[in-house]
């Protein structure tokens, strides 16, 4: 296992994860469609991308997308057919739609697009072929009537949601998109499998704009952090990989002080340890590792815990969460929400408290469920010591 701190691990750089691996499988044999409901970092990517290759031994086709640079609803398809093509499922049929499709993008002139997959074809004999989105189920139907089992993984897809909702008539597309998408996993329902996951959690944006239909066919698949246990064998196993032996105690010592063992905060410990020039990893060792993990130039790995506020809320609910945050980087044992609520009236004495309220209320659900927040006692409090310590360096 190699010391990755950036990118999924797959093959001999994945940490095994049976139980979930075996929970992902149990869903999909009994006809799940499933939502990856998890914070960022906690392993999504690596964890489905292992799905992919222990599916493909069981003979499943297996079909792997990231959409996060997929600017609408053209692109996604373009992207879905370009993975079913790669997984040798139906090329005749496919090869006919990417040429449709192909057409579709140089009428609507390069990267335009305003119908996105309801584009109509105009006249044509087949009307499987009517529209684009027509186009694109019946290469489905003809997936399905093979009756070979098929998986679909969808990553990112938040932030293509995202993307289009900034588009002239971003709401309604979006809206159609759902719907359209729920509509294919409903009708091609028996051969073909598909599994939703993002960094922005896919419940959240729906129930901010009232579409929590279009996902209600998804199962919630909970994935959460290593355990203790997990946790101590993945730095054994990381250490002895890598030369740098982490004794019991040491590893001990990482996991308290990370607070939230996340496989990506512990490979970041250890990638410290390595560049900090830890020849042996003691106390002396660690405290310096800690030191030169949260240097000023060290700093920006944890940066998109902030940038993705302000992607993901409209600036008053960012503004707001970077307040919260802000407050509760400077108390460890954390702050009740009436708390929080009285601080922040104290510093906008102007404001409408009952509006106030509301507001917190509603993003310290999301905080909680996106990863930055827990809940214990009646306070809240950063889940993850790291990032509470990155934020206290770099607070608003």
């Amino acid at each position: 296992m190699r010391n990755i701190t950036g990118s999924p691990v797959e093959n001999e750089d994945f940490f095994d994860r049976p139980q979930e691996l075996a929970r992902l499988q149990r869903e999909l044999s009994n006809a799940a469609n499933l939502r990856i409901n998890a914070p960022r970092r906690v392993g999504k990517t690596s964890l489905v991308l292992r799905l992919c290759e222990v599916c493909m031994t069981q003979s499943w086709a297996a079909v792997y997308l990231n959409v996060e640079d997929s600017a609408d609803e053209l692109s996604f398809a373009e992207k879905l057919l370009d993975g079913l093509h790669h997984a040798g499922l139906h090329p005749d049929s496919i090869s006919r739609c990417a040429v449709l499709f192909r057409i579709a993008r140089q009428a609507l002139g390069g990267l335009k697009v305003g119908a996105g997959i309801d584009l109509e074809m105009g006249e044509v004999d087949d009307p499987d072929h009517s529209t684009l989105g027509r186009a694109l189920e019946s290469v489905f139907r003809k997936i399905e009537a093979d009756k070979r089992r098929v998986l679909i993984v969808i990553d990112e897809m938040p932030e293509l949601l995202l993307a289009m909702t900034h588009q002239e008539q971003g709401q309604q597309r979006v809206r159609r998109f759902l719907h359209w998408l729920r509509a294919l996993r409903q009708t091609y329902r028996h051969h073909i499998r598909w599994v939703f996951l993002g960094s922005i959690g896919l419940e959240g944006f729906v129930e901010e704009r009232n579409l929590g239909k279009t996902i209600n066919d998804l199962t919630p698949f909970i994935l959460d952090a290593l355990s203790p246990q997990e946790a101590d064998a993945f730095l054994e196993k990381l250490g002895a990989d890598n030369n740098l032996n982490l004794p019991p105690k040491i590893r001990t010592e990482i996991i308290r002080r990370v607070g939230w063992p996340l496989p990506h905060h512990l490979q970041v410990v250890f990638h410290a340890l390595v560049d900090s020039g830890a020849i042996v990893a003691d106390s002396t060792s660690l405290e310096k590792a800690f030191t030169w993990l949260l240097r000023p130039e060290n700093l920006s790995q944890f940066d998109t815990w902030r940038q993705r506020l302000e992607e993901q809320f409209s600036p008053p609910d960012a503004a707001l969460a970077k307040t919260m945050l802000s407050l509760l980087a400077r108390h460890t044992e954390g702050r009740t929400r009436d708390q929080l609520l009285h601080a922040i009236m104290a510093a906008q004495p102007q404001s409408e408290a009952s509006r106030i309220d509301d507001q917190l209320g509603r993003l310290a659900i999301i905080l909680q469920r996106d990863g930055y927040l827990m809940e214990s006692g009646g306070s809240l409090a950063f889940r993850s010591f790291l990032l509470r310590e990155y934020w206290l360096r770099r607070r608003p």
